[in-house]
């Protein structure tokens, strides 16, 4: 790091960033929010008040976040949150990082169903993210949201309260629909469980294989160990005319296609890309029957 040279916030960010440019994506993002949480300031005030002093304390205390994030460790578990569609979501390593594809996931579902009132399933709801994000943008949502993990179930509980869901949400801990009853049927299944295979491990950066839970990346040589049980239940789970909404890999993507074509046949089911271009998503409408 830097000697303790700069004297603005300006100077102090740019440190940070150069810090920063031979180990991470984003740099300069990296510092402004690792600045952000030091300092008190939003996005726009950490501009906007650039040429103002930063105290030794504030700047040391930077300084040590930066190094903190030079060793991998992912800027949300470091400043305790995540903006995730317009949500500023509670995480830290009981869940994963909630990620821009998986913005995109929730956006392809309210995309479908705005303005209606679908009954939702997430399974595997982590920090709750996903969950969150589908009752703030489709008000008259009612979501049951499973995870395996209790102390991951916390987590997502305290987003659920801190974010004012409650009444929209209710949280199952369990295995897929393990402890949903067993007359439950939905409108929407939607699920972002681990699908990275242990065949791709090199595929993970540093700072996701050594900080992020495995057991909520890692599913069996492919990815789809925990998917193929899914779309064995999840016939018995949806509704007529209803819809499922994966997360995948680009290297899985056309293997769950397959899963799931078979599963629903008379279903549209397609792989959708991320704004990366990536292979990222499968999705499956199914006809309404009488």
């Amino acid at each position: 790091m830097p000697s303790l040279s700069p004297r603005t916030i300006a100077e102090a960010i740019e440190a940070s960033r150069h810090r920063l440019r031979s180990v991470s994506r984003t740099p300069w993002l990296d510092a402004r929010l690792l600045a952000q949480y030091v300092t008190g300031l939003d996005a726009s005030a950490v501009v906007a008040y650039g040429e103002t002093s930063i105290d030794a304390r504030r700047r040391t205390r930077l300084f040590e976040l930066v190094e903190r994030r030079a060793g991998g460790e992912p800027v949300a578990y470091i400043i305790g949150h995540k903006s995730f569609c317009g949500l500023e979501i509670a995480v830290d390593r009981r869940a994963l990082v909630p990620r821009p594809e998986t913005e995109e996931l929730v956006l392809a579902c309210v995309d479908d169903w705005g303005g209606q009132g679908p009954a939702i399933a997430e399974i595997g709801t982590g920090s709750g993210a996903i969950a969150c994000a589908l009752a703030h943008l489709i008000p008259r949502a009612q979501i049951t949201a499973s995870d395996v993990s209790a102390e991951t179930l916390e987590l997502a509980a305290h987003n659920v309260t801190e974010l004012g869901f409650s009444e929209q949400v209710t949280l199952v801990h369990g295995s897929l629909f393990m402890q949903f009853p067993d007359d439950a049927r939905f409108d929407v299944i939607i699920a972002n469980l681990p699908y990275v295979g242990t065949d791709n491990l090199d595929e993970l950066q540093d700072g996701v294989r050594d900080y992020e839970p495995a057991e909520a990346l890692m599913a069996g040589s492919d990815g789809l160990d925990v998917y193929r049980p899914l779309v064995m239940q999840a016939p018995d789970r949806l509704r007529s005319g209803g819809a499922l909404y994966f997360e995948c890999a680009p290297h899985n993507a056309d293997s769950l296609r397959a899963l799931v074509a078979a599963a629903f046949a008379h279903a549209q089911t397609e792989i959708k890309k991320d704004a990366a271009g990536l292979e990222r998503m499968v999705i499956s409408r199914s006809a309404r029957t009488s």
